[in-house]
């Protein structure tokens, strides 16, 4: 079954109001994953279907309104951009549009990860906030062998991918090394031990 798509941040989200059309709008999602409306001024829907944020709208509106019968769509195309860099035949970007790829599409994406390698100790960077980077040790041999397969993770736009040659101790080091050019140096790096962690 495939996952149904989760809003990001830059979304721009059609929200109509079946019986109060006056009220329709189209917010775009901030970067803190919020967006503002006239009865919902603060309401987080970064990472949740679409159907998940016409549930908590139409529970907000309700308060004004009998019947909010609310629809929530994303509006127009939505693309989204990852990094896969180090180890893996074509480092760069990946973009598109629709569901964010997994970690082992992303990784198919580059052509593959290189003999050289470390499988096991693959960086997933995902920015926390506008200031902060999450880091997380993502184990891309135990998923794609299905023993692990919460380390598939689903992307999310603008996350990185790192995978460090076979035999590095210190993969954050590594990490840091690589994308000191790319990265400004006001955003910080938390290390997480796993995904969600």
């Amino acid at each position: 079954m495939p996952q149904s798509y989760l809003v990001q941040p830059g979304d721009t989200l059609d929200v109509k109001f079946v019986k109060n059309p006056e009220l329709n709008e189209q917010p775009t999602v901030a970067p803190d994953g919020r967006i503002s409306m006239i009865y919902a001024p603060n309401l987080e829907v970064a990472g949740k279907s679409t159907d998940a944020v016409r549930q908590e709208l139409t529970d907000a509106y309700a308060k004004q309104l009998k019947e909010p019968g609310v629809s929530v769509a994303i509006k127009g195309a939505v693309t989204w951009k990852v990094y896969v860099a180090g180890e893996v035949t074509t480092p760069g970007e990946i973009d598109g549009t629709g569901p964010v790829p997994s970690l082992i599409q992303a990784i198919a994406h580059a052509g593959g990860m290189l003999p050289s390698g470390d499988p096991t100790k693959i960086v997933l960077v995902r920015r926390a906030d506008e200031n902060q980077k999450k880091a997380y040790l993502m184990n891309y041999d135990a998923a794609a062998r299905g023993e692990k397969p919460s380390d598939d993770v689903q992307l999310a736009n603008y996350d990185v991918l790192f995978v460090p040659k076979t035999g590095v101790a210190d993969v954050y080091t590594a990490y840091n090394q690589y994308f000191k050019q790319f990265l400004p140096s006001n955003i910080g790096l938390n290390f997480g031990t796993h995904f969600g962690g």
